[in-house]
């Protein structure tokens, strides 16, 4: 056992152990998805505020930013106590998240620039 497991065994009891191979895959999917959802919160398109909700704003980024760097870490400890195969699922489930951002943004950039155009708007 590492000096990750113990650590790991406390905080999340029986992680590593798998009984089945179903088991390991869905371990292997836990880690794409919370690897895909923290990539997807950094790169989440912030709009923009009015002025008197500004406050409101910043709180929801920095809750966003906490969410994310929650489920950083504990996908680092889920690499750290497993094998080479979660890291090939978190690098994929961070690729995927950043393609899935990049394309939400591209869209909200096409929408925006199809109803305002030149400060005008057009319904």
């Amino acid at each position: 056992m590492s000096f990750w497991n113990s650590y790991l065994m406390k905080l999340l009891p029986g992680w590593p152990e798998y009984q089945t191979l179903s088991e390991y895959y869905f371990s292997l999917l836990l880690v794409f998805l919370l690897t895909f959802t923290a990539e997807f919160c950094s790169n989440y398109p912030i709009s923009r505020q009015v002025d008197d909700r500004k406050v409101t704003a910043l709180c929801g980024a920095a809750a966003l930013r906490g969410l994310k760097m929650f489920m950083t870490y504990l996908a680092v400890i889920a690499i750290l106590a497993t094998d080479f195969v979660f890291l090939l699922a978190a690098v994929g489930g961070h690729a995927t998240g950043n393609f899935a951002a990049g394309l939400y943004q591209y869209h909200i950039e096409q929408a925006e620039s199809t109803l305002y155009n030149d400060g005008y708007i057009f319904v």
